[in-house]
C-alpha cells in the first residue's frame, strides 16, 4: 500500500496535484463564518431573554447549553478540513495517508451532528408544550402527544444512530484509520441516509404540529398570524434538511467522496445553525419589548402624528380663546381667578407609561393612572342691577 499516492486513480491524461490543488475555500469560509454566527447570536440572544431577564434557567436552556458546546464539536472539524484537503478537492489531488485525519474530522461531525439536532428539537418541543398546553391538560391534547412522540423518536433515534456511527469498525480505531489490520466493519451509508431522514420528516411535522393550535387561540387574528409566522420559521429547517438528504444520496453514491463532501458539511452545519436561530425566536419580542425598541419605533412611527395632533390641540386652543374674548368673559369689571396654561402636549403612552412634564398654575389638573385627583369648577354669576359679570373658582378634590 503506497500511503505517499493518491487516495484514487487520476482520469486519463489527469496529473495529481498534491502541493496546491483547485480549491473553493474562499466559499467555504464564507458559508462556515456565516452558519457559526448566526448559531452563536441565537445562543446569546437566548440566553440574554430567558437567563437574564426572565431569570429562568429551565430544562430548555440546558439542552441548548449542551447544544451549543457539542456545536463547536461539528464546527472545528469543518475549520480543520480547510487546511487539508481543502474543499472541492478532487480525491487523486490527496495522499492516501492524509485521508485518516480527514476521516477522523468528519466521524468526530457526524457524532456531534447525530446529538445535537434531537437536543435542539426537543427542546423546542417542550417549550412549545408549556407555551400552547395548559397545565392539567395535558393527556387530553393531541398537541401534546404528538410532541411526546417527536421527542421519543428523536431521543432514540439519536442514541441508536450515535451508537451505530461507534460501532462502524472493530476495532473503534479503525473507523478512520484503513491501515488496521484485522478489522470488522460495515458501510455507513445506509445509517446516515436513515439519520437525514428522520430528522427530515420530524422538521415537518414540528412545523405543521402547532399551526391548528394557534388559529384557535382567542386573540387577534393578526397577533395568531405573528404567533404562526414565528412557528412557521421551522420552514428553514425543513429546506436546509431537505438538501441535506438529497446530497447524502449523492455523497453515498460518488465515487470522488472527498470532492462530494463539501455540500453535505453545508447544509447539515445550516441545519443546526436554522435549528439555533428557531429555539432563540420566541425570545425576539420579550428582548424588543425590555430593551424599549418597539417603544422607540412606535414613537419614531408615531413622530408625525404626534406633531398633527400639537398642532390641532393648538389651534383649538387659540380658536376657544377668541370666542371667549367675544362673549365677553374676559372684561374689565371681572377676570378668571387663575388662568391654566400647558407649556407642552404629552400623549399618554400606549404601554402604560404616565404624563410626565406637565406644569401652568396652580389650577392644573393633574392626571394620574388611578384616574383624576382634582377638578375645577367655574360659577358665572351675573348681577344685573350693576351689569357686571363675575366668575369665581371653586376646586374639588
Amino acid at each position: 500500500m503506497d500511503l505517499d499516492g493518491p487516495a484514487l486513480a487520476p482520469p486519463e491524461g489527469v496529473t495529481s496535484n498534491f502541493d496546491n490543488p483547485d480549491n473553493q475555500n474562499e466559499l467555504a469560509l464564507g458559508v462556515l463564518v456565516t452558519c457559526v454566527a448566526i448559531a452563536t447570536f441565537s445562543f446569546l440572544l437566548r440566553a440574554y431573554g430567558r437567563i437574564y431577564l426572565l431569570r429562568r434557567f429551565q430544562i430548555e436552556e440546558a439542552l441548548v447549553t449542551i447544544s451549543y458546546g457539542l456545536f463547536w464539536g461539528c464546527a472545528w472539524p469543518t475549520f480543520e478540513l480547510l487546511k487539508k484537503p481543502g474543499y472541492f478537492v478532487h480525491q487523486w489531488d490527496i495522499r492516501l495517508r492524509d485521508l485518516i485525519p480527514i476521516t477522523y474530522w468528519i466521524f468526530i461531525f457526524g457524532v456531534c451532528y447525530s446529538i445535537i439536532l434531537p437536543l435542539l428539537k426537543v427542546a423546542i418541543l417542550v417549550e412549545w408544550c408549556r407555551i400552547f398546553v395548559p397545565k392539567g391538560m395535558r393527556t387530553k391534547s393531541y398537541f401534546w402527544w404528538a410532541a411526546v412522540v417527536i421527542i421519543v423518536l428523536q431521543i432514540l433515534g439519536g442514541i441508536a444512530i450515535v451508537i451505530l456511527l461507534n460501532l462502524r469498525c472493530i476495532p473503534h480505531t479503525a473507523i478512520w484509520d484503513f491501515t488496521i489490520e484485522p478489522k470488522k466493519c460495515f458501510d455507513q451509508h445506509m445509517v446516515e441516509v436513515v439519520s437525514a431522514s428522520i430528522h427530515l420528516a420530524c422538521d415537518f411535522a414540528i412545523l405543521l404540529l402547532p399551526q391548528r393550535v394557534i388559529w384557535t387561540l382567542q386573540m387577534p387574528w393578526q397577533k395568531r398570524l405573528g404567533v404562526s409566522i414565528i412557528c412557521g420559521l421551522g420552514v428553514l429547517a425543513c429546506v436546509s434538511a431537505s438538501f441535506r438528504l438529497a446530497v447524502t444520496v449523492s455523497y453515498g453514491k460518488a465515487e470522488d467522496a472527498i470532492y462530494h463532501l463539501p455540500p453535505v458539511a453545508f447544509w447539515a452545519t445550516t441545519e443546526m445553525a436554522c435549528g439555533f436561530f428557531i429555539v432563540s425566536v420566541p425570545c425576539i419580542p420579550r428582548i424588543l419589548r425590555d430593551t424599549g425598541v418597539i417603544t422607540k419605533i412606535k414613537n419614531t412611527l408615531g413622530g408625525t402624528t404626534n406633531a398633527k395632533s400639537s398642532q390641532m390641540y393648538a389651534e383649538r386652543n387659540r380658536h376657544n380663546h377668541l370666542h371667549h374674548s367675544s362673549t365677553g368673559l374676559s372684561s374689565n369689571h371681572g377676570k378668571l381667578a387663575t388662568t391654566t396654561t400647558v407649556s407642552s402636549y404629552h400623549k399618554l403612552d400606549e404601554d402604560g407609561i404616565p404624563m410626565r412634564g406637565l406644569s401652568g398654575s396652580e389650577s392644573t389638573e393633574h392626571l394620574h393612572g388611578d384616574g383624576i385627583t382634582r377638578t375645577t369648577q367655574i360659577t358665572i354669576t351675573d348681577d344685573s342691577h350693576s351689569g357686571s359679570t363675575s366668575m369665581r373658582p371653586s376646586v374639588k378634590y
